[in-house]
């Protein structure tokens, strides 16, 4: 193997999870979003959740194009090109005046997002030389990076809080701080020269059909169907729960300062998920993905049961903080896991469109989810809307799980030619 691509990997993979831990996601934004839109800016709950079903359609829109881009400029170029638009959207938010500038900034966040969810994933995943413990070494360094991401944000949700007391602009500075960093950091990933320059080869018309190739065999996999449908129902689940979480605490009363430390209470389970998937998966192996949707359900329904009929806030924070938990180790694992098994079984070649179409499922469904969250704060209170949620998450599960039994989880041998790209 050439030497500057074995320096390009090992640099790659040096630096990834310290990445990822800065950059997998906004710092310090989420813990102070809800109160900085809504006190700040004055904007309802309904508003925010509807943005955010705006995002989910412009992630759907961006996906394809984003696709043909990392695969034509590189996964080094447009991850740094994502850091930079995400540092766009702290300030779009901090300029925020109105439902229609909030929607324009879910577009930057939707342009940026559709880039690195793709070039992210697709750049470690060729740096990581072939060995039948790639999925391992994977799951490794993105479980690693996101378990420090989760601490990092924990720490800096816990300060939000009192930052935001302070100052309500200055947990948003921060956020944009953390923003700038990433974007340092990601200019240190090399680019993997020979996948490039096998790619360069190809005509306009060349790399379209071999576009729709991969698109075709993705339609066709059952395996992959079941991962997608799974995906975009957990994915649109757990960003609805973020907003609905913040929005049933304010309305039982709780303090800026307490809803930040829950907000980082919450983060550290998140973080002991990642930390822990490897082992979640080797536990439970083809029903990994079902004790997930078992615990998320659990958690939703407890605490809108609780909510809807408690006669104290004190019963209802309480159910909060017993049941966020499992929801947060759910996530955890969850976005590490369904990445891994994304992969499995499936050449370089095919990623950036495996990636871009389970992108595109996740967001028309999470836009689905957003949407109709978004109504349910419009007609009812919010530990209503939990319950709700969870009743038909449940009905949900139980036909899903039923769905992916024979489709996901097997051992390489016991799939079909056709599910294993290449074959």
């Amino acid at each position: 193997m050439n030497e500057e691509i074995t320096k390009a990997r090992k640099q790659n993979m040096k630096i990834y999870s310290l990445y990822r831990a800065i950059g997998v996601d906004l710092v310090f934004y989420y813990a102070a979003e809800f109160l900085f839109l809504t006190q700040v800016k004055h904007i309802s709950g309904a508003d925010i959740v509807l943005s955010n079903g705006f995002y989910a359609v412009f992630m759907i829109l961006f996906q394809i194009p984003a696709s043909i881009i990392v695969d034509r400029m590189g996964t080094r170029r447009c991850t740094i090109l994502a850091n930079m638009l995400n540092s766009v959207f702290v300030i779009l938010i901090m300029c925020c005046k109105n439902l229609g500038m909030l929607i324009f900034a879910q577009f930057i966040s939707a342009m940026c997002f559709s880039l690195k969810d793709i070039s992210d994933t697709t750049l470690i995943r060729y740096s990581i030389p072939e060995t039948k413990k790639k999925g391992d070494i994977y799951s490794k360094l993105e479980g690693k990076g996101r378990r420090n991401y989760f601490l990092l944000n924990a720490c800096t949700s816990f300060c939000a809080g009192f930052l935001y007391v302070i100052h309500p602009y200055i947990p948003m500075i921060a956020s944009l701080c953390f923003t700038i960093a990433a974007t340092v950091i990601s200019l240190g990933f090399r680019d993997i020269e020979e996948e490039r320059k096998e790619k360069q080869k190809l005509s306009i018309k060349n790399y379209t059909q071999e576009l729709m190739q991969g698109i075709k065999f993705i339609i066709k996999s059952q395996r992959l169907r079941s991962l997608f449908l799974y995906a975009g129902i957990t994915w649109g689940i757990f960003c609805l729960m973020g907003t609905y979480r913040n929005s049933l605490l304010v309305d039982i009363g709780i303090p800026e300062q307490i809803i930040t430390m829950i907000t980082a209470y919450v983060g550290i389970f998140s973080s002991m998920g990642a930390k822990k998937q490897v082992q979640f998966h080797n536990r439970f192996r083809n029903r990994s993905l079902s004790m997930i949707l078992r615990m998320m359900t659990g958690a939703i329904l407890t605490i809108g049961i609780v909510g809807a009929v408690s006669i104290s806030s004190e019963v209802t924070l309480l159910a909060v903080i017993i049941c966020l938990p499992f929801l947060h180790i759910s996530k955890g694992m969850n976005e590490v896991l369904v990445s891994r098994y994304l992969g499995n079984f499936t050449k370089e070649g095919i990623l950036t469109q495996i990636y871009a179409v389970n992108a595109i499922s996740k967001n028309i469904l999470r836009a689905t989810i957003s949407f109709f969250g978004s109504y349910l704060l419009r007609i009812t209170n919010t530990a209503n809307s939990f319950v709700i949620i969870g009743i038909l998450l449940l009905i949900i599960s139980i036909g899903l799980i039923s769905y992916m039994k024979t489709r996901l989880g097997l051992k390489p041998e016991e799939y079909a030619e056709n599910e294993i790209y290449g074959a």
